[in-house]
């Protein structure tokens, strides 16, 4: 696959090299994906906290994808401290609920449990069981959202940040390995 340097201003989500098939599929999935979520969520776009709602739903739908791509996971493999300082600032799903009326009490659970999740998983980097790990805690992390009976478009959000930060980002999905 062929990379080309990625603009300055995007390292933080694309990193410093990426491919024009990664970053189409990022993008695709990402508008794709928040036409699926307004679509079946009771939301009108006429107003600033709606707007921006989805601008932050298509971020987390978004990095997901972009997540997994090599150039991302190896700009941020190459800048532990960096990646740590991204786990810790994602408060989104917090503040969708809070523009949409959506449970803040629910949004807490959900974003204690992916952030610390996801710093367990992050300090397994370079051990073999780290994505087992990750995949663990996800699957846990699915029966939660389950069991807090969200919204489908809730749920949706939900599940795709916790898959964003737990398992795409905080796994170092091509860095080297050693067995536990």
């Amino acid at each position: 696959m062929r990379y080309f340097k990625t603009p300055e201003f995007l390292f933080e989500v694309f990193g410093e090299k990426q491919s024009i098939l990664e970053v189409c599929c990022t993008i695709v999935f990402a508008l794709l994906g928040s036409w699926i979520v307004y679509s079946v969520a009771d939301i009108s776009l006429d107003n600033w906290k709606s707007i921006i709602a989805f601008l932050l739903i298509g971020d987390v739908l978004a990095g997901c994808i972009a997540n997994f791509s090599y150039g991302t996971n190896e700009f941020y493999s190459n800048r532990p401290k960096n990646r740590l300082i991204f786990i810790a600032i994602h408060v989104h799903i917090v503040v969708i609920a809070w523009l949409l009326s959506e449970s803040m009490s629910s949004a807490i659970i959900v974003w204690c449990y992916t952030i610390v999740s996801a710093f367990i998983v992050n300090a397994l980097k370079g051990k073999s069981i780290q994505s087992f790990v990750a995949a663990n805690l996800m699957c846990y992390g699915i029966f939660l959202l389950i069991c807090l009976s969200l919204p489908l478009w809730f749920l949706m959000v939900s599940m795709f940040f916790m898959i964003k930060v737990l398992f795409s980002f905080a796994v170092d999905h091509f860095g080297k390995q050693d067995i536990c």
